[in-house]
């Protein structure tokens, strides 16, 4: 399992299946929506919080062989 910390939160990656950021003049929020949720609600990151997750997925995410 590969957890990250983002502020208060503990965020299991195995479990997203899909991560959504949003970004409107200096305020960003970050949608991550889990695989096997019933109703894919999902969990919204804000501010600070967002932009350390996204900073994170962007480093970890799987770049294209050029």
């Amino acid at each position: 399992m590969n957890y990250v910390r983002i502020g208060k939160k503990a965020l299991n990656l195995d479990s997203v299946s899909y991560a959504e950021a949003q970004i409107w003049q200096d305020e960003m929020t970050v949608k991550v929506y889990f695989a096997g949720s019933a109703n894919n609600t999902p969990l919204v990151f804000g501010e600070n919080d967002a932009k350390e997750l996204w900073k994170y997925l962007e480093y970890v995410a799987e770049k294209p062989v050029g």
